[in-house]
């Protein structure tokens, strides 16, 4: 059956085929599309119907927690799996330095500096509050960048790198300062940081007098044992004569 419609920008008969008498085929194609392209894209706004719950801030703090009473009780595993899972799961809040920091305490600890120092920097990275309040009088602050900058340069140390651990001391009274409200806390960090900063210049400048040293020395050894070759040859060459 075929309907006519005017079309009104023209004025004049335009055919149009009336859907109760479609094609059987056409309306397979139809379908066929449909099934093509609108299934797929349907199929990524569906929403699971059991989706994963999300961990709420109170069991993230939980397992802060967890992992910090496992770690006090000698349960290292359990307390590494603990903070992995906040690190992993809880990048957004205010417990995820604190579980990364534990990690790279318990990599130290081990003595995987190298682990430790990746852990360390991950913190540096993300910026938290350094100003968050402490835990106790003695932490009046956080100071998260700071502490993370000491105990990289204390890493570098222990891998007897002095000029790293000399460069991340210097960073934590630069562009990693300590901060605290108390000024008798203020003071006692910054004497101690000092301090720090001395005896790695000296341990950095030791190993540089020390490597020249053994430079000279290797040197001096080289030559004296050419002299005496020199002296044994032209003795030779006199009695050859």
């Amino acid at each position: 059956m075929e309907t006519r419609v005017v079309s009104p920008s023209v004025g004049v008969y335009t055919p149009r085929t009336s859907p109760r008498c479609m094609n059987p085929l056409s309306i397979l194609a139809r379908l066929a599309m449909f099934v093509v392209f609108a299934l797929p894209c349907a199929a990524t706004g569906v929403t699971p119907a059991n989706p994963e719950p999300k961990q709420t801030n109170g069991a993230i703090s939980q397992l802060l927690a967890d992992g910090n009473a496992a770690f006090e009780a000698g349960d290292i595993a359990k307390a590494a799996a603990c903070w992995g899972k906040v690190r992993e799961c809880a990048t957004a809040t205010p417990d995820w330095p604190k579980a990364v920091f534990n990690l790279g305490l318990l990599e130290y600890k081990r003595s995987n500096f190298r682990q430790a120092i990746a852990y360390f920097s991950e913190v540096l990275q993300a910026q938290p509050n350094d100003r968050e309040p402490g835990g106790n009088l003695m932490q009046t602050n956080r100071n998260y960048t700071n502490r993370c900058a000491l105990a990289i340069s204390e890493c570098y140390e222990a891998m007897g790198a002095y000029g790293s651990a000399l460069h991340y001391a210097r960073l934590a009274k630069t562009k990693y300062p300590y901060y605290s409200w108390c000024g008798t806390c203020y003071n006692n960090a910054n004497f101690a940081l000092n301090t720090r900063i001395m005896y790695l210049t000296v341990r950095a400048s030791r190993v540089h007098l020390w490597g020249s040293m053994l430079v000279l020395g290797f040197f001096a050894f080289r030559w004296k044992k050419v002299r005496k070759l020199q002296e044994v040859t032209k003795n030779t060459s006199g009695v050859g004569c």
